[in-house]
């Protein structure tokens, strides 16, 4: 059964770079952000990740491979388009419905942890739609609006309860 989840927003990507942020493939990674990719990898390297699933944007694509090359394990990553950016156009709704669908299909996975390199509107319906308390989100607004900074991580551990959901680590 499915007990921990590490959510991870991908790293600093590079700005003006003529690629449409929220269309594949987007902009890749700066430097800065692989840094925070590495830090993101330390962080999670002792806590039993078996799966990592990645959006196929290149800054989570980039991400997700610097993770692996960190922690120099041969961690399987599966990339997904349910996690994926919240396209031009497209409705919370319809981010939901894919979120939802993630969710049902690692729930009945013999995983026991799983790490995920997604993107802010995507970690934000995922944390609501785990937490069955209200998260209150608003205490975690960094730039863009995302409920982490780049290569932040949220935890969210399975308890009797259901699932409980805390911002666990921030790169430096």
């Amino acid at each position: 059964m499915l007990e921990d989840i590490f959510l991870i927003r991908h790293g600093q990507p590079l700005s003006n770079t003529g690629l449409n942020y929220r269309t594949l493939p987007g902009p890749g990674l700066t430097e800065r952000g692989k840094e925070e990719a590495r830090q993101a990898a330390a962080f999670i390297a002792d806590k039993g990740v078996q799966h990592l699933f990645a959006s196929p944007f290149d800054r989570t694509a980039q991400t997700a491979e610097q993770i692996v090359a960190t922690l120099d394990i041969d961690l399987p990553i599966t990339f997904t388009r349910l996690i994926q950016e919240h396209a031009p156009g497209e409705s919370n709704e319809h981010v939901q419905a894919r979120i939802r669908e993630f969710l049902a299909g690692i729930e009945d996975s013999p995983l026991q942890r799983i790490a995920l390199v997604s993107h802010g509107s995507p970690i934000r319906t995922m944390l609501l739609e785990l937490s069955p308390q209200p998260i209150k989100l608003n205490l975690y607004i960094y730039p863009g609006n995302n409920p982490a900074p780049t290569a932040g991580i949220w935890h969210a551990r399975r308890s009797e309860r259901g699932w409980h959901c805390d911002l666990a680590f921030k790169p430096t």
